[in-house]
C-alpha cells in the first residue's frame, strides 16, 4: 500500500495551471497569459516578480519584501478602490484554502503514522503467532509419539489437556489479529481515498524561491465588449499568483493591500480606517462568494452582522 508522497501535490498543480504561464522565446522567463480586469487605470500593465534569494558580496540576501511591495505598488497605481477591495479578499480566501489545505494534510499525515505503527505492530504480533502455532504443532507432534506404549497414561491425559487449552487461546489470538488486521487495511484504503480527494483538490503552494523572473500582464477590457465581473477577474489574478508567489509573499501582499485600502478611506472615516476598511472586504466578499460558492468554508470568520453589532475588534 502506498503511503502519503508529497510530490503528488506539485505534479498535480503543474498539471492543472499550465494556461497562466508561458515560456519567453529566450526561455529565461516565464510571463502570464494576458489576464483581463475591466476599468484597468492603463491600457496594460506587465510586473515582473523578480527572485528574492539574490548574491550580494558573496552572501545570500533575501529581498522578499522589496520584491513584493515593488508588486504591490505597481498594482495600487494601476487598481481602482473596488478592484483593490476584490483583489485583496481574494487572496485572503485563497490563504485561507492554502491553510486549510495544511492543516488538513497534516491530520492525515499524523493519521497515516498511527497507521503504519499499527501495521508494524501487526507484523510483529503475526510472527509471534507463527512461531506459537509452530511450537504447538511441535508439542501435539511429540505427544502422538509418546503415547505409543506409553505406561503414564495420567501424565500424558495432562499434557493433552494443557496444549488443548493452549491450542484455544492461540486460536483465539489468531482470529483477534484476523479482525485488526482486516479492520487496519479496510482504515489505510479509507486513508488513500481521503488522501487522494484532498489532493484532487489542493491549491499550489511551497512554492520553491524563484529562479527566474516572472511578468504578471495584466489588460484592460474592449470597450463594448463583454464585461467581465470583478470578482472572477481578481479571481483568476490570485490564482495565476499561487505559482511565483509563495505563502510569505501573499501575506506581505495581502499587507500592502489592506494598507492601501485604509489609505482610502473618506475623510470622514479617517478616525477608524480599520472599522471602514473591514467593511468594504466584508462587502466585496459577499459578492466573490455568490458567484464562487466553493469559496463558502474559507469566508472571514466575522460576518457583516457582527461588525455592524461591534463585535470585530480583530482582523479579517
Amino acid at each position: 500500500m502506498a503511503g502519503y508522497d508529497s510530490s503528488m501535490v506539485f505534479n498535480l498543480q503543474q498539471d492543472r495551471r499550465p494556461r497562466f504561464w508561458d515560456w519567453s522565446a529566450s526561455g529565461s522567463r516565464l510571463i502570464s497569459r494576458p489576464i483581463v480586469v475591466d476599468g484597468l487605470a492603463k491600457p496594460y500593465l506587465k510586473i515582473e516578480i523578480a527572485p528574492r534569494i539574490r548574491q550580494l558580496d558573496g552572501r545570500l540576501v533575501d529581498e522578499s519584501f522589496e520584491a513584493v511591495e515593488h508588486m504591490a505598488n505597481q498594482l495600487i497605481r494601476s487598481f481602482t478602490l473596488p478592484q483593490l477591495v476584490m483583489a485583496t479578499v481574494a487572496l485572503q480566501i485563497h490563504m485561507r484554502r492554502t491553510r486549510s489545505f495544511i492543516e488538513k494534510k497534516r491530520e492525515l499525515q499524523e493519521r497515516w503514522t498511527l497507521l503504519a505503527r499499527k501495521m508494524r505492530r501487526l507484523r510483529a504480533e503475526d510472527g509471534h503467532l507463527t512461531y506459537a502455532e509452530r511450537d504447538l504443532d511441535e508439542k501435539k507432534r511429540e505427544l502422538v509419539e509418546a503415547s505409543h506404549g506409553a505406561r503414564q497414561a495420567l501424565a500424558l491425559k495432562e499434557r493433552e489437556e494443557l496444549l488443548q487449552t493452549e491450542e484455544r487461546e492461540i486460536r483465539e489470538r489468531r482470529q483477534r489479529w484476523k479482525q485488526e488486521e482486516s479492520e487496519t487495511k479496510a482504515a489505510w484504503s479509507e486513508l488513500e481515498k481521503e488522501d487522494e480527494d484532498l489532493m484532487r483538490d489542493a491549491p499550489f503552494h511551497g512554492q520553491e524561491d524563484l529562479r527566474r523572473p516572472y511578468i504578471l500582464t495584466i489588460v484592460s477590457g474592449a470597450q463594448g465588449g463583454r464585461r467581465r465581473t470583478l470578482s472572477s477577474a481578481m479571481n483568476t489574478l490570485v490564482e495565476a499568483l499561487q505559482k511565483p508567489l509563495s505563502r510569505t509573499d501573499q501575506a506581505l501582499l495581502e499587507i500592502a493591500l489592506r494598507r492601501c485600502v485604509r489609505d482610502q478611506a473618506p475623510f470622514a472615516e479617517r478616525n477608524s480606517p480599520e472599522s471602514w476598511e473591514r467593511e468594504q472586504l466584508l462587502k466585496a466578499e459577499t459578492e466573490f462568494l455568490e458567484e464562487f460558492p466553493w469559496a463558502t468554508p474559507y469566508r472571514s470568520p466575522l460576518t457583516m452582522d457582527e461588525h455592524r453589532a461591534g463585535r470585530g475588534g480583530g482582523g479579517l
